[in-house]
């Protein structure tokens, strides 16, 4: 997805590992980030790349694409390359943008789960301090 002051590259590789750069890395083509679609997040993948028809489509430029839109590479099971630039209206290319990027921000769950969890005290604290 390329916008004004915005960049993010996405990659799926065998319907199964996601790649992920953003800003610069993604304008350079780098990713920083890999991590493994779980069996759920497969299926719901398949489905929503399926529901594309890209990989039967006609490659295509939407000519309204404005200042962001998607670049979308696809290759196909016998190895044909379809690129396609679409606007950032496109539903079906939201819908799958949208879902890799819920996977993409698994990369946070580590640092997350790492801060410190407020203990009891703390938490009846903070509720008498709202009063």
């Amino acid at each position: 997805m390329v916008a004004p002051q915005q960049a993010v590259l996405i990659k799926v590789e065998n319907e199964k590992t996601v790649s992920y750069g953003g800003g610069i890395n993604a304008v350079e083509g780098k990713t920083t980030w890999s991590g493994e679609l779980g069996e759920e997040q497969q299926k719901k993948y398949v489905s929503l790349v399926d529901d594309t028809a890209w990989a039967t489509a006609s490659q295509r430029n939407d000519d309204s694409v404005g200042s962001g839109h998607y670049k979308i590479r696809i290759r196909t099971n016998n190895y044909v390359t379809k690129k396609f630039t679409l606007s950032l209206t496109d539903k079906k290319a939201t819908s799958l943008y949208d879902f890799l990027m819920k996977v993409a921000d698994s990369r946070f769950e580590k640092h997350i789960e790492s801060l410190p969890k407020p203990n009891m005290d703390v938490i009846i604290d903070r509720k008498l301090n709202q009063k």
